[in-house]
């Protein structure tokens, strides 16, 4: 063993990350020759430093791509953080992961069997501890430089590995959304298993309007039957679109079909869930087909070709992600932003937000989906014809809550004034578009007949959503967090108004969390930077919904952290 720097004793400070070398170290045997041979003693001493809170990183000259499968294989790829495996000299390497984790080589242990490589890394990292064994490691163990602190629950280990999500972000220099993009490690599939996946296909036809460009919806049993038909008719070609990056699994989140024929080349369908916008997923798709003839019908969120060029899309199969609430029910209940949040959170998510209903914009961001009655709702004669919740979506909420450790909430929307009593007794929150679409169209004196408008004040309006905070936190299993996001106020300085309805609110919010154990606010303001607001004031781009999934990751391993403290 010898220190990198001088020679000085070894393990005068804490240390707080080993770097692994991989052939002949923490393996036996060479990944690209003959193969390797499992060192259980190794993988053990990583998952030992973990649960003292020292992480673990890999520097190591091979392909990254099997290095990454051999690692998975072992069961121990999420225990390193920020793995560098390249053709790259491993100094420069070395010094980047450091750097990247905002440690200093005194708190940094390297362990290689080649001498060489541990004076290269020695010049570049000044004060690192090297080791030419693991060997060497375990016998240091008992050291009180390699004592850490305990951290069963790998507190420690997920922080680092966000860290080193922001590091990747930071890199980007000036932050331009490409950049980001570049830094997300974009992968898709092209899936031509569609009939396996009908349902979930059905869903994004039905559902998805901001990036459906086609628009042809299958609302009957005999629009699925023809979908089926031209599934297997001659000329049609139709693909589903799983996504991932380094964030999250995006699951199925596009379809297209095209039919070609002797005159023509078409795009029949062609529709993408508003949680990968602004992604380019579209446009790689679009020319991934050559381009096919397609009539947009509008509105849509932005053209199919976008970017100069998508340079940042790769091939791939699904990997892991980083996110301690991967493994956890999420629920979440908002605008269509909140999908692109809940990507961030969880892999097992309920979601409850804006859909399509007979042409109409529903939302479910309406306090009165949590405190009707679902058997009223359910016998109402005027609920079917309109875009509101429904009884079964009631019932599945309450379901969700019940059974999900985390419920994320957006509630704001709830303040504004589009409430309206129908002769059936109900009370319903309409969006402002969809009810002057309803006033253009042939129900607009139905309409008129059947709702009355309920003028309410600021005051009466925040009564509400506090009595449907109330239910949902009855609702909620001991343990579960609700965590309601408070407005954003930035960027409204023409318009203050605004301003100070939103300030207003997140006073109330916070009171009303106070009252309540297991309710929590996040201060949108204080989490996230304003460069990724839109000038809404009500959206943000991607860099921004990742930050607030940190923010709300935090907020989840505080509290699965108090029960174990109250215990000691």
């Amino acid at each position: 063993m010898l220190d990198c720097s001088l020679d000085k004793p070894i393990l005068k400070n804490p240390v707080k990350l080993v770097v692994w070398d991989l052939d002949e170290t923490f393996w036996k045997g060479t990944l690209s020759e003959e193969g390797i041979t499992p060192i259980i003693g190794n993988i053990e001493l990583v998952k030992q430093l973990a649960q003292r809170g020292i992480i673990s990183s890999v520097c190591s000259k091979n392909d990254h791509g099997s290095a990454m499968a051999a690692l998975r294989d072992l069961d121990v790829l999420d225990y390193f953080v920020l793995p560098s495996v390249s053709f790259q000299p491993k100094g420069r390497s070395i010094s980047g992961i450091v750097s990247a984790l905002q440690l200093r080589p005194d708190n940094v242990v390297f362990i290689d069997d080649n001498p060489s490589v541990l004076a290269e890394a020695g010049h570049h990292c000044p004060g690192m501890v090297c080791l030419d064994s693991p060997h060497q490691l375990a016998a240091l163990m008992d050291s009180p430089f390699l004592q850490g602190a305990l951290d069963n629950e790998l507190t420690r280990l997920q922080q680092y590995r966000l860290l080193a999500g922001k590091h990747d972000l930071k890199q980007t220099g000036a932050g331009s959304d490409e950049s980001f993009l570049r830094q997300s490690d974009i992968h898709i599939e092209i899936d031509f298993a569609v009939e396996e996946n009908i349902d979930r296909v059905i869903e994004l036809i039905n559902r998805s309007n901001q990036l459906n460009y086609t628009k042809r919806r299958v609302e009957t049993e005999e629009d699925r039957r023809r979908l089926l038909a031209d599934l297997r008719a001659f000329g049609f070609k139709a693909g589903i679109v799983p996504v991932r990056d380094r964030f999250g699994n995006y699951g199925v989140v596009g379809f297209f079909m095209t039919l070609a024929t002797l005159r023509e080349y078409r795009l029949e369908h062609f529709v993408f869930s508003c949680r990968i916008m602004n992604m380019g997923v579209e446009q790689y798709v679009y020319e991934y087909l050559n381009r096919p003839q397609i009539d947009i019908v509008g509105p849509v969120a932005n053209p199919i070709e976008t970017f100069a060029s998508v340079d940042w899309i790769k091939d791939g199969s699904p990997d892991d992600v980083v996110s301690t609430l991967r493994q956890y029910k999420l629920v979440v209940i908002g605008g269509c932003d909140m999908l692109q949040l809940s990507t961030y959170c969880s892999a097992d998510s309920s979601e409850f937000t804006n859909r399509q209903q007979n042409g109409f914009m529903k939302r479910l961001d309406d306090p009165f989906l949590i405190l009707d009655d679902a058997e009223r709702v359910r016998k109402s004669e005027l609920r079917p014809h309109i875009p509101a919740f429904n009884a079964d979506e009631m019932l599945a909420l309450k379901a969700a809550v019940e059974e999900g450790d985390l419920t994320v909430l957006s509630l704001y929307r709830m303040m504004e004034i589009n409430y309206f009593r129908g002769v059936d007794g109900l009370t319903v929150r309409f969006d402002e578009d969809a009810v002057r679409d309803i006033l253009k169209s042939d129900l607009a004196l139905w309409f008129v007949r059947s709702f009355n408008f309920v003028p309410s004040t600021n005051e009466e309006r925040q009564e509400i959503i506090r009595l449907a905070l109330h239910k949902l936190s009855s609702w909620a299993k001991p343990g579960a967090k609700i965590v309601v996001l408070l407005e954003n106020t930035r960027k409204l300085e023409s318009n203050p108004d605004e301003k100070d309805l939103r300030q207003r609110y997140n006073v109330f919010i916070v009171d009303t969390c106070k009252a309540l154990d297991n309710l929590v606010c996040i201060d949108i303001n204080a989490v996230t930077r304003v460069d990724w607001l839109f000038d809404d004031g009500f959206h943000m781009s991607r860099e921004g919904y990742y930050e607030l999934a940190q923010a709300i990751t935090r907020v989840f391993d505080d509290s699965r952290k108090q029960p174990a403290a109250a215990d000691a």
